[in-house]
Order: structure tokens, then sequence, then C-alpha cells
């Protein structure tokens, strides 16, 4: 009937009991809050037990997007000058132990933190809810190789020791970023003065 649009599904034969939910906007921007809330509480945690596991010297858990856009896959762990403390992809090789009686190990829900893949998986579960991860700031890690870092990789920062390669994004990002840590931010140089002229005669 001309003048009329009918959405597919709505008409009385087409209805699906099983799709009988419905938000509202508030409802919609309170659990994206939740997600991200929960993001940045997962991130602190993934940066508190590499910490932990490596005596405080982990500065960068460094990421790598895959070109398909639906994995990321985990890299490296440097310190804050970029030697690399942990090469992942070994399938043997496990992450060290957190330190006896540590507050953070209840909260891996009985996953072993040592075992690469919880990490991973930790990971994944921040990239699949649309968290956004810095840069690596490739330029201020002199010791960084190739192999374990390079400009293309993205990071996650573990420490006060580790800054990013911007310090902001514009709002959209700055909403989704996760960043548990990082280096106090520069503060602008004040302007200088101008020189004042000579008092007229």
């Amino acid at each position: 009937m001309p003048g009329t649009h009918r959405v597919p599904g709505t008409g009385s034969k087409n209805k699906d009991p099983a799709v009988t939910a419905s938000i509202t906007w508030t409802q919609f921007v309170d659990a994206t809050a939740r997600i991200r809330q929960a993001n940045n509480d997962l991130a602190r945690l993934i940066a508190d037990t590499l910490s932990a596991q490596f005596g405080g010297a982990a500065a960068y858990l460094v990421l790598h997007e895959a070109e398909s856009a639906d994995f990321m896959g985990l890299i490296s762990v440097l310190d804050a000058e970029g030697s690399c403390l942990f090469a992942f992809g070994d399938d043997l090789a496990t992450l060290p132990p957190l330190p006896p009686d540590s507050p953070h190990a209840s909260a891996w829900d009985g996953r072993d933190p040592a075992e690469p893949w919880t990490v991973c998986r930790a990971v994944q579960g921040l990239y699949q809810t649309g968290a956004l991860f810095d840069r690596l700031p490739l330029d201020r890690l002199p010791q960084a190789i190739p192999s374990t870092a390079c400009d293309e990789h993205s990071c996650l920062l573990l420490s006060t020791a580790a800054r990013p390669d911007l310090w902001t994004f514009d709002e959209a990002d700055m909403a989704r970023l996760v960043r548990p840590y990082s280096s106090p931010r520069p503060s602008a140089s004040p302007p200088v003065p101008l020189p004042t002229p000579p008092a007229s005669r």
C-alpha cells in the first residue's frame, strides 16, 4: 500500500516468541557503561597480575591485531626500556607464577595466569567487547627489538613507568580506551615571556 513501510518480521504470521526483549536508550547507555567499567577493571587485573609476576618490571603488554580484525594476538611483555621479559608463541613456555598468597590469584577463578592462554583469553574479552588499546611508543623504547616490538603493535600499559604513544584520542575513543596505568603526562611548557620594551625617555 502506498505510503506505508512494513518492517520484516512484524506481521502476525512472522512473530517470533523468542524475540520479545526491548530496551530503552537509557538502558543501553547504562549497559554500555557497565561493560566499559568491566573492561577497565579487567585491564587493571591483567596489569597488576603481570606486574606481580615480573616483580614490578613489566611495563608493556605488546599486542598485534590480526589482519582479519577478529583477534588480538599477544607478542611480548617488555620493561620500561623495551627489553623483552617474555615472548609469547612458545606453546611450552609459561609466565612466572604469582608470588605466594598474591591477592590477584583468586580473581582468576581457578585459571592459572602463568598460562599464556589465560592472559590471551582475557585480552580477547577486552577486544571483543570493543576496548581500544594504546599504540606502542616504540621511539621511547631504546632496548626494543623487531621480533618483540614494532611500530604497528598495540599495547596495554602495565605500570606508571610506561607511557602511551598518544596521550589523548577523540571523545568516542577515549570512552573505549583501556589504560590501567601510565607515567604522568608532561605538563605543557609555560609560555616564554616577551621581552619588556625599554621605557621611553
